[in-house]
């Protein structure tokens, strides 16, 4: 059974504030929900199998491979700056 002290701490952690005239309110509610949990736990599953997904794909991705690609000269021919093997670009972020 859920009691005010209970309901005290429950507070404490959640750093709420909670009026004397709904502990009454609160401590039904909690005891609703500690019920439904208990429910919850009195259901019997047959299966040790867990199912991560309920899906039975398995890794369904392509292997990378290199194609056709362009050369470094042909990427770096329209742009505006280029320093070693990197374009530069403005700076975006300010120094605020």
């Amino acid at each position: 059974m859920v009691t005010n002290e209970m309901i005290d701490h429950l507070a404490d952690l959640s750093k709420l504030y909670i009026n004397e005239k709904d502990y009454e309110k609160y401590v039904k509610q909690c005891s609703d929900i500690l019920t439904e949990i208990n429910k919850i736990n009195l259901v019997e599953i047959k299966t040790d199998e867990i199912m991560i997904s309920p899906s039975d794909n398995v890794n369904c991705y392509s292997e990378d491979v290199i194609e056709s690609h362009i050369s470094k000269d042909l990427a770096f021919k329209n742009a505006k700056r280029v320093k070693g093997d990197y374009i530069t670009v403005p700076k975006v972020l300010g120094d605020e």
